[in-house]
């Protein structure tokens, strides 16, 4: 069974279930790559500081997850997901825009349910950063995340 991705309200920790480590703000790529070596699937690192790294074999909401993980010198700043909504209309190997709009409506659903707030078309602040989702219309993408805010 897919571990299932919740994001703690109280501190934005993501946490996955059965595995060992609680990510958060600040959290060591090195200890994120141990605990979840099996989910990973890619890394893009830009040369620059920052690099994201993509896990894969989640569920969120109950529906198949990929995230992707943002650090920043090695410590986790940001978070964005995606799911796979079952029969999800595609031209030429891309979401449709209805696609797209049914997944930001699961996503403000379910996001919504896990952290206790009407998740729309804002972003939504907590005391420890940020969660959004929303429609990316530059990459013509759904775009759901967290972030994580310097010095909380």
């Amino acid at each position: 069974m897919k571990p299932a991705l919740t994001i703690n309200p109280l501190d934005g920790s993501i946490r996955l279930t059965g595995a060992p480590l609680a990510l958060g703000q600040g959290t060591a790529r090195e200890d994120v790559m141990a605990a979840l070596e099996p989910m990973f699937r890619a890394s893009n690192d830009f040369g620059s500081g920052y690099e994201w790294l993509s896990f894969h074999e989640a569920t969120l909401g109950g529906q198949p997850c990929v995230f992707t993980l943002g650090f920043r010198l090695g410590k986790l700043e940001d978070a964005q997901f995606s799911v796979t909504l079952a029969g999800a209309g595609m031209e030429e190997g891309w979401p449709t825009r209805q696609a797209i709009e049914q997944e930001l409506a699961f996503m403000r659903e379910a996001l919504s349910a896990q952290l206790g707030v009407k998740l729309g078309k804002q972003d939504a602040c907590f005391r420890w950063g940020r969660v959004w989702s929303t429609f990316d219309p530059k990459g013509f993408q759904a775009s759901t995340g967290l972030r994580y805010e310097a010095g909380v």
